[in-house]
């Protein structure tokens, strides 16, 4: 085989190698996590103090994970002021699968969620509560097996 062979069987290749890398990133789907990204962006400095003030009451971790689903556990000096709270769950490769949950703990803080529910692979959580006027807020990431 001469050079002029082989410059064409490499031009040839990177062509076909060239036309692969197309084809897959046409088959992507590259969605924003929020809609909303920049209206959300200038509100999030309420997001940190939501989450300094979890902070300075308690470093656990709020979402335990056991065979039957999951649960949020809001620590129980906040749980007995309790108000109302909510939990996104984004899919991040799946925008369709998104949920808006809304949530009440019990006396010992916790709230149950069903793993059955969920499809599975890897969940951002963002979970926002008001406790005795004042909001806490967690992101957490959960891997649904």
């Amino acid at each position: 085989m001469n050079w002029g062979h082989k410059i064409a069987l490499v031009i040839g290749l990177f062509v076909v190698a060239m036309m692969t890398m197309v084809v897959i990133a046409f088959r992507q789907t590259n969605e924003m996590i929020d809609q909303n990204y920049y209206d959300k962006e200038l509100k999030y400095q309420t997001f940190i103090d939501a989450g300094q003030r979890l902070s300075s009451v308690s470093t656990d971790r709020l979402v335990v994970i056991d065979s039957s689903g999951l649960y949020i556990k809001v620590p129980v000096s906040l749980a007995t002021t309790f108000q109302d709270g909510t939990i996104e769950m984004l899919k991040v490769d799946d925008k369709s699968k998104d949920q808006n949950i809304s949530f009440k703990v019990d006396s010992t803080g916790k709230f149950y969620l069903d793993k059955n529910k969920l499809v599975k692979g890897r969940y951002l959580l963002r979970i926002l509560w008001q406790s005795d006027g004042k909001s806490y807020y967690k992101e957490e990431t959960l891997y649904n097996n």
